[in-house]
């Protein structure tokens, strides 16, 4: 049976004088800070056991998971990463490609406009004096006072620009002293006579000030040779692409016996003749395998892939995305 501790005679440390007394008066002091305090058997209820003491559940332990991903992960991350960026590329390339054919169209509209202002300065149309044409279309007759004709453009003109300083085609880089140019298939006509019509426009005051809608940059000059850093003033005009643009010429009025004779092998729509700008021989006379309409003269881009025509065999044909200053 528990006996209780008790303070009675000579309680506190005076018990020490009653040796004498009975057991049951003995008194026995406390240590300092007290008794110590039982704890449940509970995991963590002490530091005794939380370390594992007697009588004390051990903690299970779990191994923790490394952060990271796994290789499914990775996989799939990457492929919406390709997915993603190949839509990017794709929309920022047609954003690209449809800028540089506005900008390209703009050119192309601003030359179209210098040319009716031309026209209407001069208060005629631009002739264009035509080769020989396969078909049974002669060469049109050189131009004197005797009848009365007068050519602008020439279908081969014999040197460049009176005034640029220039003496003859042959000193100028491609695509103007030799047939095919670096473009395919095609002869250096069609590029001498863009010179000549850039040219002549440029002279009219009023075609100069339309002309200046365009960046200085839009037009270039034409290097002497390739081996030269400096360029002569005869001038061409590109694309957004850096090709030249080349202008494509009406033939002549038609005469009454070639209307009423109603051949569309020779007479166009518009009363003019065919003639070599548009349907000559590719090669040896830069006939483009297309009409001008409304005796309007037709400016070209060869387009993004730089052609303006695509061969087949011995046929040429326009390049699907050569781009105009109208639909011929």
């Amino acid at each position: 049976m528990h006996r209780p501790i008790s303070d009675q005679s000579g309680g506190g440390k005076g018990g020490k004088g009653g040796r004498g007394s009975s057991r049951q008066g003995r008194s026995f002091e406390a240590p300092i800070g007290g008794f110590p305090k039982q704890v449940a058997n509970a995991p963590g209820g002490n530091a005794e056991g939380a370390a594992g003491g007697d009588g004390a559940p051990k903690q299970r332990k779990f191994k923790e998971r490394k952060k990271g991903f796994t290789l499914l992960e990775l996989l799939i991350v990457i492929g919406i990463i390709v997915i993603v960026a190949s839509l990017v590329l794709a929309v920022s390339s047609s954003v690209v490609r449809a800028s540089e054919e506005r900008a390209t169209r703009n050119t192309l509209e601003v030359l179209n406009m210098a040319a009716e202002e031309y026209e209407r300065t001069v208060d005629r149309r631009i002739t264009f004096r035509s080769g020989p044409v396969t078909g049974g279309i002669v060469q049109d007759p050189v131009g004197n006072a005797t009848n009365g004709l007068r050519y602008d453009i020439d279908s081969a003109p014999a040197a460049p620009p009176a005034g640029t300083g220039v003496t003859a085609w042959t000193a100028l880089a491609n695509p103007y002293n030799a047939v095919s140019a670096g473009l395919p298939g095609y002869s250096n006509l069609p590029f001498r006579r863009t010179a000549m019509l850039i040219g002549m426009m440029t002279d009219s005051p009023a075609c100069a000030a339309i002309m200046q809608k365009l960046p200085e940059s839009i037009f270039r000059g034409i290097k002497p040779n390739a081996n030269t850093a400096a360029f002569s003033t005869v001038r061409h005009c590109i694309d957004a692409w850096d090709t030249p643009i080349i202008a494509v010429f009406p033939g002549r009025e038609a005469t009454a016996a070639e209307v009423s004779a109603n051949n569309p092998s020779i007479v166009d729509p518009d009363g003019t003749v065919k003639c070599d700008s548009e349907w000559g021989n590719s090669t040896s006379q830069g006939g483009m395998q297309v009409s001008c309409k409304d005796r309007r003269i037709l400016f070209i881009s060869a387009g993004n892939d730089s052609r303006f025509t695509v061969q087949s065999g011995s046929v040429y044909t326009p390049s699907n995305d050569n781009l105009y200053s109208y639909q011929p």
